[in-house]
């Protein structure tokens, strides 16, 4: 009898592919080649962070740290006032690093930065109008500088070179009464400028709703404040009496 038929029978190939992993798991792959990534980036910046030596400074402990309107203890401060989108910041931050660490090793200079877009009243006592600015304190002195943001110029700075300029006095922090000079400063500024413009009245009708609001209340508080403190004093509390 003749042979039985064969039929040409071949399992199918198990990759479409055979060099290449199937489509989900390849997305998955690049999914996690991804996280780790990232995840060695945030390490990287932690371990930075730890590393340097630049003190951060913020509106809370500035004064604590530094105390630079006194002049005491803590030494002189070499200070960048700094903005996160300013490109000259972040060009100079190599420089500022090596100034930290070298200064460090002498131990008479502090290096530090101030984020003014987070601790915007620092910006103001200072007078802050550019990124980056540069102060140095140094016994209730401040100097401006205004040289190359080059480490070899800004330590120079920083061990001497600073006497070479004109310093002011470090404007103290500033308190309830100096807001509300600032306040009455700004108010009458407006009110002599919209005098001189009188056209300009009516582009700003809301903006004078709103001052007249906050005028209003600022002056009734001030009224209510000054009667209570002239007022007589409340008599002393009575003492229940003992059976």
């Amino acid at each position: 009898p003749p042979p039985p038929a064969t039929t040409n029978h071949q399992p199918p190939p198990l990759l479409s592919h055979p060099l290449q992993p199937p489509r989900a798991h390849h997305c998955q792959f690049i999914s996690m080649v991804r996280f780790l990534s990232y995840l060695v980036a945030a390490c990287l910046a932690v371990a930075a962070a730890a590393e340097s030596e630049v003190v951060t400074l913020t509106s809370d402990n500035f004064e604590h740290e530094t105390q630079v309107a006194t002049g005491a203890t803590t030494g002189d401060w070499f200070v960048k006032f700094y903005a996160p989108w300013c490109g000259h910041c972040k060009k100079m931050a190599p420089a500022w690093e090596s100034l930290a660490v070298e200064l460090k090793e002498g131990g008479l200079v502090n290096v530090a930065e101030v984020d003014v877009t987070g601790n915007r009243a620092l910006g103001t006592r200072f007078e802050v109008k550019g990124f980056p600015t540069l102060l140095y304190f140094t016994k209730g002195t401040m100097y401006k500088y205004q040289g190359p943001r080059e480490l070899e110029a800004l330590t120079k700075y920083a061990n001497g070179g600073y006497k070479d300029t004109a310093g002011s006095p470090v404007p103290g922090e500033p308190s309830i009464v100096d807001e509300f000079k600032k306040a009455f400063t700004q108010i009458f500024s407006s009110i002599t400028y919209y005098l001189k413009n009188p056209g300009k009245v009516k582009e700003n009708e809301w903006g004078f709703l709103a001052a007249g609001l906050v005028i209003g209340t600022v002056f009734c508080s001030f009224i209510f404040m000054t009667f209570t403190m002239m007022g007589p004093a409340p008599p002393p509390p009575t003492k229940p009496k003992s059976s």
